[in-house]
């Protein structure tokens, strides 16, 4: 069912010059509370409210289809989602075959999105390729690119969702509360989300695995999805779970637009985020890595608005 988030940290009475918002409100459609993309949609919001003078609301799915479904139908403007999940729907690709969302095209690349497997520490498991057999979130049908997700996980260690035991969940919150109410040993998430922080504190401690990136085990991961890569994380205050540098999957998270909103408003969005990286760590601090010559990155089969084709070139960062 479909949640309006209307922000408070910027009210409604955020004024121009002229004693009047300087736009009509806008919508971002992302996952629900407790995602970390949610958190970092919030960041964003704020910034945009307060640099660009427009009102900022989150309509929430649990489905991406149906995140990105709703920029595409202009329920909402934009839709904050990986490259991963956006490149097939808007080239009419796998679930999309036959229906491409032809409407969305690419604000910005906003910053690398980061992707492990945690287990529960009483699980006794410390490596990938120790969870076959075991109890494991499978399904996806709220979220199938859960199952992307998962099996490239997996590949690393040359295993998939059919050698686990699997148990259905329809999304990434589910996942998570099956592992803090111990129906399985572990799922994955994205490091640094509200939500593993919230299994950590009910079972007693949680601890991420670190993948093998070894050249082979990345071919057997890119073969799911040539978008995800293998990264290292170092321990971290915020990163729950991650004990030690630990080897995880990476992609990036970006924000769609549809083709028909306003070219000054795309403008004056991406500007306001690209020149207030501050105000989005102080957010939420997943925004530290983000890279703003990243932010015109193109991605196959995705057309940039063109607002934020505009800006780019004013900031030097586009290419032609």
């Amino acid at each position: 069912m479909l949640k309006r988030t209307l922000l408070a940290a910027v009210a409604a009475g955020l004024m121009s010059a002229h004693g009047a918002l300087a736009q009509a409100p806008i919508a971002i459609s992302v996952l629900p509370t407790g995602a970390i993309n949610n958190a970092q949609a919030q960041a964003m919001a704020r910034v945009i409210q307060e640099n660009a003078g427009v009102q900022v609301r989150l309509l929430t799915f649990n489905a991406s289809s149906a995140i990105m479904g709703a920029a595409n139908s202009n329920q909402a403007e934009f839709a904050f989602i990986s490259n991963a999940e956006a490149g097939p729907a808007v080239r009419g690709q796998e679930a999309y075959e036959g229906a491409p969302m032809e409407r969305l095209q690419m604000a910005a690349t906003i910053l690398p999105l980061v992707v492990g497997v945690f287990v529960r520490k009483d699980s006794g498991i410390e490596t990938v390729d120790e969870l076959r057999g075991r109890r494991f979130p499978t399904g996806w049908q709220g979220f199938p690119h859960g199952l992307y997700l998962s099996n490239a996980l997996l590949a690393t260690a040359g295993l998939s969702l059919d050698d686990v035991d699997g148990v259905p969940v329809s999304n990434l919150l589910r996942a998570a509360d099956d592992v803090a109410q111990g129906r399985t040993v572990g799922s994955m998430f994205s490091v640094g989300a509200p939500k593993v922080a919230e299994v950590d504190s009910a079972v007693g401690g949680v601890r991420f695995l670190s993948l093998d990136d070894s050249p082979e085990a990345l071919a057997r991961m890119q073969s799911v999805r040539p978008e995800y890569h293998i990264t290292r994380i170092e321990p971290a205050g915020h990163l729950v779970g991650v004990e030690g540098p630990t080897n995880m999957m990476r992609y990036f998270m970006v924000l769609l637009v549809n083709e028909g909103t306003p070219e000054d408003v795309v403008y004056n969005t991406v500007k306001a985020l690209h020149e207030n990286k501050p105000g989005l760590v102080s957010g939420h601090p997943s925004f530290g890595p983000m890279n703003f010559d990243d932010m015109a990155m193109q991605h196959p089969g995705i057309e940039h608005h063109p607002g934020a084709i505009r800006y780019f070139r004013e900031a030097g960062l586009w290419q032609d």
